[in-house]
């Protein structure tokens, strides 16, 4: 039985990780870690600036949640009541031609267990070879654990679009599911691996690569599109704002460090 602690051990595990990778990567930058007791439980941030990312920030939530009836049914639970446990990363680069890099675990817990998230780049200058590697690395991760790679893509493309604007939000290479079952363990922690294991290639491979203040422009105007959608259309970050999670804790976590709005 996949159980909260076990789910918990192992988020916190990913979390150890994402530090790992970020005293590699932004050695000699600053680390923040704060912590919230908010109306739903408890959310821990750590955000780090550095010599590779301005950015690259970590969210971690072990809330109680209202599930409505309609959910609970279709997840198969039991209960009015979740534990609802959220590990989300986001890393926005200096380098414009290295994609930001976006991972997302989720674990809803009534009676049973059950598992959703997924991950993706979002690259600020279409690259096909970043988005071939990217997806290569997706799909063999499915095979691994005989999930289907097209259907889990359809659903990271449905989701993250956008209702206003044309374009797309992120490559659409990466994966997204909403309901993963218990025996779906292993492809859950294994899509974790993977992610660090394909996301630390690219950042060796781009990291280093000449840029200019045009391409610093682009990358906020960007970060401007990224974070509207956030803050308008992301039904995450809605439903916690609205339920008490403080503003300075979410949004501190998950929006971008700088970003231009406007119409030029």
């Amino acid at each position: 039985m996949v159980d909260k602690n076990t789910v918990v051990k192992f988020l916190k595990e990913v979390e150890g990780r994402f530090e790992i990778f970020c005293s590699k990567y932004n050695s000699t930058g600053k680390v923040d870690k704060k912590s919230w007791d908010t109306p739903l439980g408890r959310l821990d941030a750590i955000v780090s600036n550095g010599k590779t990312f301005d950015k690259a920030s970590s969210i971690y939530c072990d809330l109680k949640v209202d599930t409505p009836p309609v959910l609970a049914e279709k997840l198969g639970q039991k209960g009015g009541k979740a534990d609802a446990l959220v590990l989300e990363f986001h890393f926005f680069p200096v380098n414009p031609f290295l994609p930001k890099g976006y991972i997302e675990l989720r674990a809803n817990i009534t009676d049973k267990t059950v598992l959703a998230g997924g991950t993706d780049i979002f690259p600020y200058y279409s690259n096909e070879e970043d988005n071939k590697y990217f997806a290569d690395g997706m799909k063999d991760l499915c095979k691994r654990h005989g999930q289907d790679y097209d259907k889990l893509l359809k659903t990271r493309v449905d989701f993250f679009k956008s209702k206003y604007r044309p374009g797309k939000v992120g490559s659409h290479a990466g994966i997204y599911s909403f309901h993963l079952e218990e025996k779906d363990f292993d492809f859950f922690k294994d899509m974790a691996d993977t992610y660090f294991k394909i996301y630390t290639d690219l950042v060796e491979k781009r990291k280093g690569e000449k840029f200019t203040g045009k391409d610093i422009e682009h990358k906020l105007k960007l970060h401007g599109i990224w974070a509207e959608w956030t803050m308008i259309e992301d039904e995450g970050t809605l439903f916690g704002l609205r339920k008490g999670i403080p503003p300075e804790a979410l949004l501190g976590a998950i929006l971008p460090p700088e970003a231009k709005f406007g119409i030029k």
